[in-house]
């Protein structure tokens, strides 16, 4: 709304806006009301120079904007402007009447409730990324696909028969004066054939089983006049898998979690989440592989802002990964490019907070894929009490294709209100090294650190876990 020559203060929680529209030269009056800040001055200047100057209640700001953009309340006094009675000037003379756009963002009491919660939703999308990933890396494990496979399956390392005109192998015949031992028999090649010396599994198993904690910790910073965050968390994370044949492996898990998300305005939210899931694994004879899982979350919300308002809700999420990937032997190194999709929901019950705002149902949606690759070394380093250690790293891209913020409704005494929670961006680079360690086939142990990072925020997580099989 640009109505910059009304009478009396025009730029208020209800009139937020003022554009070359509004002239290129002026004074203005910006009312803060009581309970109210605002917490940027948006500036996009599309001309040579435009100046802008706010001052009052013993503060100033000001700054000349050269074809750019910005937040003035970088420039001067405090990051927030309190209540009180200021005066704003703009001036454009020197931009020849250029485009240019002022935002005032304004700070209401019920707009930090909902910040708050729609920037939980974000936080539970990295969680459900990291959930995914961590579940895929040890899917990829436990398949054999880059390293030994173990346990009570039967083991064999042949070399194949000659193929047939028409490009299959010719039949053979097992003769055994004993129940045969193998149940079946697939014929390996290349990396995905022997890696590290250890021949992968080529018949049907019993059950085996991996447990793993983790611990993550990060930040992200504020934008568009909304609080940034640290955030932390653990948890644990179950399975059970079955090699149903050579090839395909089927498995269920479950994670317990929570997570802190403590924003910079001072607002607080607790989360406890049980998940369930499963997963379907299938690589043919070089190792080339798909995985398919799905997971269901139930959360329990606890939140804290300032003035000692407090809320509790509960919550759901699901969610659904398809990763195609390709095993390849360079030099001393197997490379494994591979390609992922993510979607998950996220939904908040609608609730009252204790003193505070009554906040309607959330939903948030995330889409995100996967480019990148995993890189495993192909010898591995001897340690004490036979346990053969072997090094991994990785590396991709990771893109968000549906809306980086969430927004949250409500009202609080008798108004409605809608705000967003932090835009963490669009665009993230993940990074990871571990070590794998075996001591028979049986039995693995691992340990990984693993970050996720753009120009807003940054995650670390460090994982380790044992993998058993029988």
């Amino acid at each position: 709304m640009t109505t910059a020559h009304a009478a009396g203060p025009i730029i208020s929680s209800s009139n937020t806006r003022i554009t070359q529209a509004d002239g290129q030269f002026d004074i203005v009056d910006v009312n803060v009301g009581a309970g109210e800040s605002i917490s940027a001055i948006n500036v996009s200047n599309a001309g040579d120079e435009l100046y802008t100057r706010l001052n009052g209640e013993g503060e100033f700001w000001s700054k000349s904007w050269f074809a750019e953009s910005g937040n003035l309340l970088d420039h001067g006094g405090p990051d927030t402007v309190s209540p009180g009675m200021y005066s704003f000037l703009w001036d454009d003379h020197f931009g020849f009447g250029g485009d240019f756009t002022i935002d005032f963002i304004f700070a209401l009491a019920s707009f930090e409730a909902g910040q708050l919660l729609g920037s939980t939703s974000q936080a539970q999308f990295q969680n459900q990324s990291y959930q995914f990933q961590s579940l895929s890396s040890q899917v990829r494990n436990m398949a054999g696909t880059y390293t030994s496979g173990g346990g009570s399956m039967g083991l064999a390392s042949l070399t194949p028969p000659p193929r047939t005109a028409d490009g299959e192998y010719a039949p053979i015949r097992l003769v055994s004066y004993e129940e045969p031992a193998v149940d079946q028999v697939s014929y390996q090649t290349g990396a995905a054939r022997q890696i590290n010396n250890h021949s992968l599994p080529l018949t049907r198993g019993g059950w085996g089983g991996w447990m793993q904690g983790y611990g993550v910790g990060g930040s992200a910073d504020g934008h568009a006049g909304v609080s940034g965050f640290d955030y932390g968390g653990g948890g644990t994370q179950l399975g059970l898998f079955r090699h149903v044949d050579a090839h395909t492996m089927v498995g269920f898990y479950g994670a317990y979690g929570y997570q802190n998300v403590n924003t910079d305005a001072g607002s607080e939210a607790n989360v406890n989440s049980g998940m369930v899931g499963a997963f379907l694994h299938r690589h043919d004879h070089e190792g080339n592989y798909y995985t398919l899982a799905g997971n269901a979350n139930y959360d329990d919300y606890d939140t804290s802002r300032t003035g000692g308002i407090t809320g509790n809700f509960d919550g759901v999420q699901t969610g659904t990964y398809l990763e195609r990937g390709w095993n390849r032997t360079l030099g001393g190194v197997t490379v494994q490019p591979n390609v992922a999709l993510q979607y998950v929901w996220v939904h908040q019950d609608d609730h009252v907070e204790s003193g505070g705002a009554s906040i309607d149902d959330v939903d948030a949606h995330s889409l995100r894929s996967m480019i990148g690759s995993n890189f495993y070394g192909s010898r591995h380093f001897h340690g004490p009490l036979g346990w053969g250690w072997t090094p991994n790293a990785r590396a991709s891209w990771m893109h968000e294709f549906l809306d980086p913020s969430t927004s949250v409704t409500g009202t609080q005494s008798g108004s409605s209100f809608a705000t967003n929670g932090l835009d963490m961006g669009r665009d993230w680079a993940l990074l990871g090294v571990g070590m794998q360690g075996n001591r028979n086939g049986a039995l693995s142990l691992y340990a990984n650190y693993d970050l996720q990072a753009n120009d807003r925020n940054r995650f670390h997580t460090g994982t380790g876990g044992i993998i058993w099989t029988r």
